[in-house]
């Protein structure tokens, strides 16, 4: 009989405790179970039973919310300052290039390039399409998904989009310098002797518009740029006078706005006793000249005009520069280090500097990516002068790329092209 009652009070607590647990999951079963009740005691003690659990609950979910918390703001912290030193080598491809194959980004690709032709290839290096050609000395210009390559001192020209050739066309006088707008308009320095032409074509070889020039009125061109749209066009001159030189910076418009201008010439700038190697455009109405003592920023939709000249003190030892941001790198001096590097926007203003020592060969800014190296190690910084990663590398390098993916990056050795993730 006692082990009946047992069995009988057994049941019927299990039975209570599926009752609550049920309660716990469904208010409607909960409400029912309540109006079911009708000892007041009973009552007040199931509500209590329930208030206990619903707090349990939430303190637990709170206690695990904060532990998530903090794993996920520890974790954010270790690969916000982490500085890696290793990589894996996701994929490798062997290289059968011919001496002398470079590697360039081409929007989403990358162009591989030789005095034997070209190819556009992906992060795995399987090739799109290719192209042959013979130069003596292949240079190339990239304008997003658009791309020159001509022969430097010689006259072929060659105009690539991401799917394949959109035209070719040979110059009637030796090339120096070839660049190329987002819609397959080229721009070309050609020299003549005492002559000196900057030409623009269409991508088919149709002669648009000629620019002659000699020392004696401009001076030497020693750089020029297209803007993306095409439009417009800018030429770093150099001027000799005696013993002293000059800075001559031209704009032309090849739109409606300089179609009543001389030579379609709309804007200039002189600058006496320094030169200006490098000019290239930011976008459709920014340009900026790299000066021996600094930079000048230049702005306007139609006839850019001086902005901002940020003067230097110190020899600037190489430049690198992607949308708005231009980089400079300079000695050390005193701190201790190799080098200094300083970044600028289009403003003029110094929004990054850092000191580092690795003895670089190359340096490029690359999807908001600092990427330098040399033959046996790389270095990756971010645009606030964060260390992300430095490492040796077990082969030559001939370059590295940034690709898309999490720290990946395509390694351009002699004898292949190594897919690597950066520990």
């Amino acid at each position: 009989m006692k082990l009946k009652l047992k069995e009988f009070f057994k049941k019927k607590e299990d039975e209570e405790q599926i009752l609550f647990e049920e309660a716990q999951e469904d208010p409607d079963i909960r409400i029912e179970i309540f109006e079911m009740t009708p000892d007041p005691q009973e009552k007040e003690d199931f509500w209590t039973k329930i208030k206990k659990h619903e707090h349990l609950i939430k303190n637990r979910n709170i206690l695990a919310m904060g532990i998530l918390c903090i794993v996920l703001f520890g974790l954010g912290a270790f690969l916000f300052f982490h500085t890696g030193s290793t990589y894996i080598t996701a994929d490798r491809v062997e290289k059968n290039d011919v001496s002398g194959t470079k590697y360039l980004e081409f929007g989403d690709y990358f162009l591989k390039y030789s005095s034997d032709g070209v190819a556009c290839v992906d992060s795995k290096s399987q090739v799109l399409w290719s192209s042959t050609f013979s130069m003596q000395a292949p240079f190339v210009d990239v304008c997003g998904t658009t791309a020159v390559i001509a022969d430097q001192q010689g006259t072929q020209i060659y105009v690539y989009k991401e799917d394949g050739l959109a035209g070719e066309f040979q110059t009637r006088l030796p090339i120096q310098k070839a660049r190329v707008a987002s819609q397959g308009v080229v721009a070309v320095i050609l020299e003549d002797e005492e002559v000196t032409w900057v030409n623009f074509y269409d991508a088919a070889g149709t002669l648009i518009a000629e620019n002659r020039t000699t020392i004696d009125d401009f001076g030497y061109p020693l750089d020029m740029d297209l803007s993306p749209d095409g439009l417009k066009m800018a030429v770093s001159y150099m001027r000799v006078l005696g013993n002293k030189i000059s800075t001559h910076i031209a704009f032309y418009n090849f739109g409606s706005a300089g179609q009543m201008e001389l030579n379609n010439q709309v804007g200039e700038l002189d600058a006496d006793n320094v030169l200006a190697p490098e000019i290239f455009f930011c976008d459709n109405s920014t340009a900026v000249a790299v000066r021996t003592d600094g930079f000048t920023v230049f702005s306007g939709s139609q006839a850019p005009k001086e902005k901002k000249t940020v003067s230097f003190e110190q020899e600037i030892l190489s430049t690198f520069y992607d949308g708005n941001r231009i980089g400079f790198v300079f000695d050390g001096g005193d701190s201790g280090h190799k080098y200094q590097m300083k970044v600028y926007n289009t403003g003029g203003k110094n929004t990054m500097q850092k000191y580092f020592d690795l003895q670089y060969n190359n340096i490029t800014l690359q999807k908001d990516k600092i990427v330098m190296f040399n033959e046996k190690e790389f270095a990756v910084y971010k645009l606030n002068g964060q260390k992300k990663f430095q490492g040796k590398y077990r082969k030559p390098i001939q370059n590295v790329l940034d690709v898309r993916g999490f720290r990946k990056y395509m390694v351009i050795t002699e004898d292949s092209a190594d897919l690597v993730r950066l520990g």
